[in-house]
């Protein structure tokens, strides 16, 4: 394993600074090369932000490949990239199990990404849930995380289990009420186009 100096550490923290940059501008061309720099000098984010635009241009495999070592540096972009490449099957074997783990250790960094998909997990029963799992204390923390987060999805499924029952909720009518005004306002926000002035 080779020894990074303090200026090579500098180094690919430019390059992937400007790789991110030329990225969020739409310039993927550009944020190649900085990227692949940072991502071989072991920059975990640069890593992360790679894969996703190998995912991105089908070059699975190799997308995989740079997830993992961004994942195995416990950076939570990577950790999420690497999880739904396992959920998929995209470039790699398909492994719910394995995916629900790493996009777990996502979310519990605070990986919006990560805590939407597994509320998306629980509410449809993928990833290797069970049905136990998905009745369980762990199921309703996730759905409320993902529903401060502002995500439809997980709105709409706790107004539902408020309702009935569900998702690890007892019923509960007052609860029911707030989820569904909030779903209602989610989605009146989202027909209502932005006036511009």
């Amino acid at each position: 394993m080779a020894i990074l100096t303090p200026r090579a550490i500098a180094g690919s923290a430019e390059d992937f600074e400007a790789g991110r940059k030329a990225f969020r501008a739409g310039d993927i061309v550009t944020a190649m090369a900085p990227l692949r720099r940072a991502s071989e000098a072991g920059h975990a984010a640069a890593q992360a932000l790679y894969g996703q635009i190998l995912d991105r241009s089908e070059l699975d495999e190799e997308a995989v490949a740079w997830f993992r070592k961004s994942a195995e540096q416990n950076d939570p972009d990577g950790q999420f990239g690497l999880g739904s490449m396992l959920a998929s099957g995209e470039g790699i074997q398909r492994d719910p199990v394995a995916a629900r783990s790493w996009i777990e250790k996502s979310a519990a960094q605070g990986n919006g990404l990560a805590i939407n998909f597994l509320a998306q997990s629980y509410i449809n029963g993928q990833l290797g849930l069970t049905d136990e799992d998905r009745s369980s204390p762990q199921a309703l923390a996730t759905l409320k995380q993902a529903a401060d987060l502002g995500f439809l999805p997980a709105i709409e499924a706790l107004a539902q289990a408020f309702a009935k029952g569900g998702f690890g909720a007892a019923p509960d009518p007052a609860a029911a009420e707030a989820y569904a005004r909030k779903a209602n306002e989610k989605r009146n926000a989202k027909a209502v186009p932005a006036v511009r002035k």
